[in-house]
């Protein structure tokens, strides 16, 4: 799901390491050509073709101040030329560097994370399991297991959550206890823990899923139920329709409940860019609101469109790989990225081998 947090965090390098597209309930957030790897290296990609041309070892998606991607152990951020607008820092400094937040930066150092200002001074002492930048004035931290809230004084300004979610329309679904509620920006209680969740945790046209006695439907800002528990699961509503199964198959309604995408398809993806992904005779297409197929169900895997394009694999399974401590598939095949006519923008010269991203 978009962004949960229990915990996310790491060094910033982790900032810059992406798994693109990856999520059913995935919206497109970026201003700027989409990275792609080829070979060992990142480029960026739009739906009129290669942008930038693959040289970095590391690339991250395009935000309003640009994008940044490391060379030899060195980032910086570029712009959508793949000019340079920073010098090559360590990871750990383009944090700094670059204004993520209107805060002090969270750093770590010997396995605790702290606060430094812009002279790299120390504001906040090190004292947490982890820490996110200032987004409106409170940071998400974790300490003894439990995530909370501080203020730029390093204060706390909210009680202590098992699980926090990111903020969506001004709305962070937080779990207590297995239940799931949402504070507003400021930290105070929006919504409290009353109801479990199901796969679509973010408020998206106002509307948030909501699982009550083991059935899945909608609740508004106010806390009302909407749209009557029926499913057995959801995801968040994009462009006016949410995708819901029914048993083993999935659907789409709009905001009055109504089913307006018959109950179908093996998998079903949000709406991005007025198309959406699904799966219909084990094979990945893409449908319009009208559940009309524009791209005829061909892929082994099709993710969301953003920026134009849409990253999609056909593959075989030659094997299995445990390195990880996850029992995957090895696949063999081509990756790609399409665009709204369905054909390729980029797609690999050969044939490649990658695990799958899915355990079983």
């Amino acid at each position: 799901m978009r962004g949960r947090l229990s915990l996310l965090f790491c060094a910033a390098l982790c900032l810059i390491t992406i798994n693109l597209l990856a999520e059913a309930n995935w919206t497109c957030d970026t201003s700027g050509p989409i990275p792609f790897k080829e070979g060992e290296k990142w480029g960026y990609l739009s739906g009129e073709g290669i942008v930038i041309p693959p040289r970095f070892d590391l690339a991250n998606r395009f935000t309003k101040d640009g994008a940044i991607v490391c060379v030899a152990k060195r980032c910086g951020v570029i712009d959508k030329t793949g000019a340079f607008r920073t010098p090559l820092v360590s990871p750990l400094q383009i944090s700094i560097l670059i204004k993520h937040s209107e805060g002090p930066e969270p750093i770590e150092r010997d396995g605790k994370w702290g606060y430094v200002n812009r002279l790299g001074q120390i504001v906040i002492p090190y004292q947490f399991e982890a820490a996110e930048p200032f987004d409106q004035g409170i940071a998400r931290v974790s300490l003894g297991k439990k995530i909370f809230f501080i203020n730029r004084a390093g204060e706390k300004v909210t009680q202590d959550f098992d699980g926090v979610f990111n903020f969506s329309e001004d709305l962070a679904a937080v779990d207590v206890a297995g239940k799931i509620g949402y504070i507003r920006r400021d930290g105070s209680v929006a919504l409290p823990p009353i109801y479990h969740s199901a796969s679509g945790i973010d408020f998206s046209d106002g509307l948030v899923a909501v699982r009550i006695d083991k059935k899945v439907g909608f609740m508004d800002a106010g806390g009302s139920v909407v749209i009557e528990p029926a499913y057995d699961d959801v995801y968040p509503f994009s462009e006016g329709l949410a995708p819901v199964r029914s048993g083993e198959k999935w659907g789409y309604i709009d905001k009055n409940g109504r089913i307006v995408i018959p109950i179908q398809y093996e998998i079903g993806h949000m709406f991005s860019e007025g198309v959406a992904s699904v799966v219909l005779g084990n094979k990945w297409g893409y449908i319009d609101h009208n559940g009309t197929f524009v791209v005829p169900p061909t892929f082994e895997s099709a993710m969301p469109f953003c920026a134009g394009v849409a990253e999609v694999a056909t593959y075989r399974i030659v094997g299995q790989d445990t390195s990880h401590g996850c029992r995957a598939g090895r696949l063999k095949g081509k990756r790609g990225f399409i665009d709204h006519t369905g054909h390729y923008v980029w797609r690999d010269a050969e044939e490649a081998e990658w695990n799958s991203p899915f355990c079983f």
